[in-house]
């Protein structure tokens, strides 16, 4: 069985071709395999980009999105099934929960939010799901470099390869996804660093 596949990325447009490239490439790539797409249910960007070309290759799309895009007519209509929240907050738990895995493409902040919410967790022992990031064309080199500063100094206890891992490519980020997840991340104690500085409202979660 397939998995759900959760897709963060970037909802501009004008994007240079390289990214768009890269999206259409991971929705043939989640299609061909059997796994379903669970990502922000927009009809623009890189979204946009990745949802079609599931459907183009014959998969399946779960998109959430607010009221609000859907009003401005920013909604992927296409897809298998459209949740629509009140707010950005509600999409996002709808993401989480039909997720198995998370790939994050290259985006701007709303990514990097998104992104960094399920890496908190993930460091918090909150679950213990894949978190790949398709680092295009070198987009996360910057931070990649932040985080490695980060562990260095003392800000954070882990970073790549233990909260999330990095693939070039498409095709290496699925294959990532597929390997579940990271070695030392099941059970035990999150660290102490950690749970003082969560900002999330993971009290309420399992």
């Amino acid at each position: 069985m397939g998995l759900s596949i959760c897709v963060f990325c970037a909802s501009a447009s004008g994007l240079p071709e390289v990214y768009r490239r890269a999206a259409r490439e991971l929705g043939g790539e989640l299609a061909r395999r059997g796994h379903r797409l669970v990502y922000g249910g927009g009809n623009v960007g890189l979204m946009g980009e990745v949802a079609r070309s599931v459907h183009e290759h014959g998969g399946t799309v779960f998109g959430a999105i607010p009221r609000s895009l859907v009003d401005r007519e920013l909604a992927y209509g296409p897809a298998d099934e459209l949740v629509v929240t009140d707010t950005l907050r509600e999409r996002k738990a709808e993401m989480d929960a039909h997720a198995d895995a998370f790939l994050a493409l290259p985006g701007g902040f709303g990514t990097l939010e998104e992104l960094l919410e399920v890496i908190t967790l993930r460091q918090l022992r909150l679950h213990d799901r894949p978190v790949v990031l398709v680092s295009v064309a070198g987009y996360y080199d910057p931070f990649l470099a932040m985080v490695r500063s980060m562990v260095e100094e003392g800000f954070a206890p882990v970073g790549e390869g233990a909260l999330f891992r990095v693939a070039r490519t498409p095709a290496e980020a699925v294959d990532l996804a597929e390997m579940g997840p990271g070695p030392g991340q099941a059970g035990g104690e999150a660290p102490v660093e950690a749970l003082a500085e969560d900002w999330t409202d993971a009290s309420n979660s399992p």
